[in-house]
């Protein structure tokens, strides 16, 4: 240490005395005098407080009050040294606090450690929907998801059991530096591959695509009852992969990946349906029809036991339907659409209500007021004709004729007490169409009542509206609103948590008016318009619609074709609506699609 502060003095001596020379070869230092010759003769001066410092290495007289500055000139040199020396411990000593807290501090401790660790998640768990026997009906089969890890090859090997999407995945991730999950079509664990098995939402052909809805791409409810119910559903927790990797994000030698399992339990929603009637209905629908829709109800509840609507889409990759045709979102059975002569019940109600069911008339084939004519299907007479005889042969002067002897204010009430009009929450935030029901001051115009009275004019009404009307007639006059869901479940035990839904009821006319429809109905599918409507075993009842839309398809008028009825007709125990909507003629009647609907209803009881 002495000898580098000889050496420092020795450079500030230069700098401080630059017109000092040395022209000997060598220099002596002395403890008693300093022999390192002068150029010139410092005068020297012993006045009091002169300083005695010629030469940095010895005392031999003091300096004179010229070289005062000079000396002050070396002092402040030194302070300038001590001031670097001072600076160089601080920094030296900020550094040793800042690596003494850098290795304390556990937040960078914990960054690092992550920054080494893959963090994947599963898809959420989700609740799902039940029949009313507690059948599921989403989560009926599992997926697989394999995780892949960089330089493993898994674009290779993986390649043949992925889909298009998961191909795409394959080939954009081929390269990561990060481990990344793909859903394969089968278990790969033989391959070599880590694979881990997820509930799969929808199955391959689901059930009930537009009523149970779809989700978005984070998990959550986008439409139908999985928005509608989204916050009870998604109580679930979401299962956590955690792989330890190195920097190229590899699996760490010796290390395996650990499964974190979600503690939350999920609770799932009990729905009306029944798997195995909706199974069956889905199944006549993809036979029979290209869009429309259909309902089955039970009658004496009013709880829907089947939904469908046609043409279908896949839920689990809703983006391919989007652009389609015939719109496949939609779901009809909520729709509004015209009615048609489905109608016609409803006005044969309110004449039997008033007793005017004993109203004859003679059918020339049209009726015509005020220079306006209303024909009749074809124009065929129908001659003298009755309630019963105009139900059969669906004549549409009777009931505009039958219409004008009740007035407007009666068939309309008639048709507000069945639910026309009115829109239904089938669960909170999912609602039906009210549909339209013409105002009373429009239907005082006369030509705007006429087409009233047998289901055409502004009158627009839903399928779940002409069931509800329906099943009235089967229920013995009684109004049941249908009903789409029922309760909260608990999924680990099936307990039931809270009602979804309450039912309601109220008498909308009397038993014997209900009686005398029900018989009216039946003579529709025995002797009438419906006879496609009989079924293999038993009797039925309803009533035919064929509803003008006012669209045109390569210059054919495009028309609904319904069939409203209930089965068996003696002893009503479904109520059943078939719906075909925009169709110039249909493949399959609705009425004959209703038949094989009810053989199914009866299959399923004798099995």
């Amino acid at each position: 240490i002495w000898k580098n502060r000889l050496v420092a003095l020795i450079i500030l001596q230069k700098s401080t005395f630059p017109d000092m020379r040395d022209p000997a070869p060598k220099v002596w230092f002395g403890r008693a005098a300093c022999t390192k010759p002068q150029p010139h003769p410092i005068p020297m001066s012993f006045e009091a407080g002169s300083l005695r410092r010629p030469c940095l290495f010895c005392v031999t007289a003091p300096f004179s009050a010229h070289t005062t500055g000079q000396g002050r000139g070396l002092f402040m040199s030194g302070r300038r040294v001590l001031a670097l020396y001072g600076a160089l411990l601080l920094g030296f000593a900020a550094v040793v606090c800042r690596l003494y807290w850098l290795c304390s501090n556990t937040g960078y401790a914990a960054r690092a450690s992550a920054q080494s660790e893959a963090v994947l998640r599963l898809p959420a768990a989700r609740g799902n929907f039940y029949d009313c026997d507690g059948l599921p009906l989403t989560g009926l089969s599992e997926q697989w998801l394999a995780l892949c890890f960089p330089g493993e090859g898994s674009y290779a090997r993986l390649y043949p059991y992925a889909d298009a999407d998961g191909q795409a995945v394959l080939y954009r991730e081929r390269n990561a530096s990060r481990p990344f999950l793909l859903e394969v079509a089968q278990d790969v664990r033989g391959l070599g591959v880590r694979c881990y098995a997820v509930p799969r939402r929808y199955a391959a052909a689901p059930l009930a695509e537009h009523l149970i809805g779809y989700l978005d791409g984070e998990g959550r409810g986008a439409a139908g009852l999985e928005a509608a119910l989204d916050d009870i559903l998604s109580t679930g927790g979401q299962d956590i992969l955690r792989c330890a990797v190195t920097a190229q994000g590899r699996l760490r030698r010796g290390s395996e990946p650990v499964l974190e399992k979600a503690s939350a339990a999920a609770q799932g929603g009990r729905l009306t349906l029944s798997r195995s009637i909706q199974r069956a209905a889905e199944g006549v629908a993809a036979e029979s029809m290209a869009a429309g829709c259909i309902l089955i109800l039970e009658a004496g509840s009013g709880k829907v036991r089947a939904c469908v609507s046609r043409p279908g889409f896949d839920p689990a990759h809703v983006g391919e339907s989007l652009t389609a045709p015939d719109s496949p979102l939609l779901n009809r059975a909520l729709s509004a659409y015209a009615v048609g002569s489905v109608f016609k019940p409803v006005v044969a109600a309110a004449a039997l209500e008033a007793g005017e069911g004993d109203f004859v008339r003679e059918c020339p084939g049209y009726d015509s007021r005020n220079g306006q004519v209303y024909r009749c299907a074809g124009s065929v007479p129908h001659g003298l004709v009755g309630l019963g005889g105009a139900l059969e042969k669906s004549c549409n002067g009777y009931f505009i004729e039958l219409g004008r002897r009740l007035g407007p204010e009666r068939v309309r009430q008639m048709a507000a007490a069945l639910g026309f009009g009115k829109g239904q929450d089938i669960a909170a935030g999912l609602r039906a169409s009210a549909g339209v029901l013409p105002e009373a001051e429009t239907l005082e115009n006369e030509g705007q009542f006429a087409n009233f009275c047998f289901g055409q004019g502004e009158l627009l009404a839903t399928p779940l509206q002409a069931a509800g009307m329906m099943n009235a007639i089967a229920a013995g006059g009684v109004y049941r609103s249908p009903l789409f869901v029922e309760c909260v479940v608990d999924e680990a035990t099936g307990e039931e948590l809270a009602p979804l839904a309450h039912g309601s009821a109220r008498r909308v006319f009397s038993e014997e008016t209900a009686k005398r429809l029900q018989s009216l109905l039946a003579g529709v599918v025995a002797e009438g318009t419906g006879q496609q409507a009989a079924p293999a075993e038993g009797t039925a009842a309803g009533k035919t619609g064929t509803a003008q839309t006012g669209q045109f398809r390569k210059g054919e008028e495009l028309k609904n074709y319904w069939f409203a009825g209930f089965y068996p007709a003696d002893r009503p125990r479904w109520t059943i609506v078939v719906m075909q909507d925009a169709q110039t003629e249909p493949e399959v009647s609705s009425a004959a699609v209703f038949a094989r609907l009810c053989d199914a209803l009866a299959a399923g009881e004798d099995g």
